[in-house]
């Protein structure tokens, strides 16, 4: 015997939204310990630069259920095998991560969103970034000034975090939930933009119906 209340019940049933995040950046900046502090609140302070991990995450986000995906990236040649094009494709936000004391790690960070852009251009995608200055407590190091992390940031169309892994994680979790909302508004304005011409199409189409209609009477 069936339980249609039981049925109803597994209808109505919702599943976490997924979500992919890439992590990009050149090795050493911090990428996986910026991932593990978020997913763990812990720090650990020596990875393995060529080791790529991917994580996933179950979290609340303004009452939404959301498995999100950690792509940490690792090597060299983030972006250039056919493998990982198709990854790039699929992701829905990506975190590029740098040294506040190490200028080549910054000036890589236009060098791979260049190559994220091209790869990503023939499906017209947005890409959704922010951009994370890492190891804000080595500030008698820095060699990049606040400004130009967030100018780089504007170029993208993104938020500039500057933030210590070693010091704490409530940051990486703003940043993180910042990177969501911003998807999330993206594609409620999609809808109903798409919403707005679907409906102006057809007051468009009845207009000329009615002009059309109008014309055969007076013709009679």
């Amino acid at each position: 015997m069936k339980h249609k209340g039981r049925d109803m019940a597994n209808s109505r049933k919702t599943y976490p939204r997924e979500m992919l995040f890439m992590i990009v950046g050149q090795d050493g900046v911090g990428k996986s310990a910026i991932v593990v502090r978020y997913l763990t609140h812990r720090f650990i302070g020596d990875y393995d630069p060529q080791l790529e991990s991917v994580y996933s995450h179950m979290t609340k986000i303004d009452d939404q259920s959301i498995l999100l995906k950690l792509w940490d990236t690792a090597g060299e040649n983030q972006t250039e095998d056919n493998d990982r094009h198709e990854q790039i494709r699929k992701c829905d936000g990506f975190i590029f991560v740098f040294s506040l004391t190490d200028r080549d790690s910054f000036n890589c960070m236009k060098e791979l969103r260049d190559r994220i852009i091209r790869i990503r251009q023939p499906n017209d995608k947005i890409v959704h970034s922010i951009v994370i200055g890492n190891k804000s407590d080595l500030s008698h190091f820095r060699s990049v000034d606040s400004s130009e992390g967030a100018v780089f940031a504007k170029e993208l169309g993104g938020q500039y975090y500057e933030m210590s892994a070693s010091d704490g994680y409530l940051d990486i979790v703003d940043a993180f939930q910042d990177l969501y909302r911003e998807i999330f508004r993206s594609e409620k304005r999609a809808k109903v933009k798409k919403i707005t011409a679907r409906l102006q199409l057809r007051q468009t189409i009845r207009n000329f119906t009615d002009r059309h209609i109008r014309a055969r009477t007076y013709t009679l």
